[in-house]
């Protein structure tokens, strides 16, 4: 097996303790999306409530979503990286 180490940039990174703790979760595919809520039958919109085009996934909501895409565009223009 291999060892990830991610876990080490994420706690100590400069960042905000709850934004350290969803980054892991999300790292762990622990956040509550509607793919989760899925498994264990409890109620849940299918879709992506921002866009409604796709299924509500991690992946989806921090990369895919046309809102995240343009969230991550303008913090990147912000920082005046280019895209």
């Amino acid at each position: 097996s291999t060892a990830c180490y991610s876990w080490k940039l994420i706690w100590k990174s400069w960042a905000p303790p709850r934004v350290k703790f969803f980054h892991w979760l999300a790292n762990q595919d622990r956040c509550w999306t509607a793919e989760r809520l899925a498994h264990p039958g409890l109620q849940h919109h299918p879709r992506c409530l921002l866009c409604d085009q796709e299924p509500e996934t991690i992946r989806h909501l921090l990369l895919e979503c046309p809102f995240a895409r343009k969230a991550w565009h303008e913090v990147l223009a912000w920082l005046r990286i280019p895209a």
